[in-house]
């Protein structure tokens, strides 16, 4: 009988407890230096192993930073939710959920550059990380809202993502021209859900 060299095989529960590790490592170092500063030989040395195991679970740097989108997206969607327990008013719900979405940004400046600001990312990246369902799954609760609202509006899909895109554009001038005079928070996200609630 012949004996197999090497460590057995790591279980799924091992595997996703090493990226969440490697994931947890790569966001300190990206909120110490930015994303340029996360390379795959620092964190394999902040991660505790050799950089071959980095390869044998991530592609390359790219993959680490859809790693990290994902998690922030999930995070945030998460907010969001927790925001809505104990509303059951449609409109009331759409109201907290879309203060919650920037809200979260707003607090989360560093998460806010990383998804939406992040330097040296091609459009084939961010193109991979769409098709992987991770960002359309953040959203996918403005959508179920907005039908909640009103369950037989035809347009759902394109208030949803004119409410999700102007958030956005809430969050990104708060966070990069925060000196400016700005409206509250509230004040702003209540007039651009008014073209939603009518």
């Amino acid at each position: 009988m012949t004996k197999s060299a090497g460590r057995p095989p790591l279980s799924e529960t091992d595997i996703q407890e090493f990226r969440a590790r490697v994931a947890t490592h790569a966001m300190s170092i990206y909120r110490e230096d930015g994303f340029d500063a996360v390379s795959m030989r620092r964190l394999s040395k902040a991660v505790g192993c050799a950089p071959t195991t980095l390869y044998a679970h991530f592609a390359g740097k790219t993959e680490i930073l859809m790693l990290l989108w994902a998690e922030v997206l999930s995070d945030m969607e998460e907010h969001v939710r927790a925001c809505l327990k104990g509303r059951t008013e449609p409109a009331d719900r759409l109201r907290e959920a879309a203060l919650a979405f920037v809200t979260y940004w707003v607090d989360h400046p560093e998460h806010f550059r990383l998804v939406f600001m992040s330097n040296n990312v091609g459009r084939s990246e961010v193109d991979s990380f769409i098709e992987s369902g991770n960002i359309e799954n953040g959203f996918e609760i403005f959508r179920n809202l907005i039908r909640d609202l009103d369950p037989g509006c035809e347009d759902a899909n394109v208030k949803s993502e004119t409410l999700v895109a102007g958030m956005i554009g809430l969050a990104m001038c708060l966070n990069t021209i925060s000196n400016y005079p700005w409206p509250t928070l509230s004040q702003m996200t209540r007039q651009l859900l008014s073209g939603t609630i009518s």
